[in-house]
């Protein structure tokens, strides 16, 4: 079977760490890129999901974590909640 050569760009960092991840599994780098490529044909899909985190949305794990962190001082009664009328938070603000 005729092969052929594939230039990726990649961090370099990330190349080292794959690199020697592979390693410990007795691969060399592009036996790896092989073992995807022959995954994502057979199965015509990425063989792993892939999810995109909007930075901005409510629900990422960083903020439920912060949340969570918050529930916890409430419980324990390290925070309270204040209730102020607009003309109050008005006030404030000067």
């Amino acid at each position: 079977m005729a092969q052929t050569n594939l230039t990726i760009r990649i961090d370099n960092s990330d190349k080292k760490a794959f690199a020697s991840i592979c390693k410990s599994m007795g691969l060399t780098v592009s036996a790896a890129y092989n073992v995807f490529t022959k995954a994502v044909i057979r199965n015509r899909k990425i063989p792993f999901e892939v999810e995109g985190c909007d930075k901005d949305d409510f629900y990422n794990p960083e903020n439920i974590r912060h949340l969570e962190e918050q529930v916890e001082l409430y419980k324990s009664g390290k925070m309270k909640f204040v209730t102020k009328t607009l003309e109050e938070l008005e006030e404030m603000a000067k």
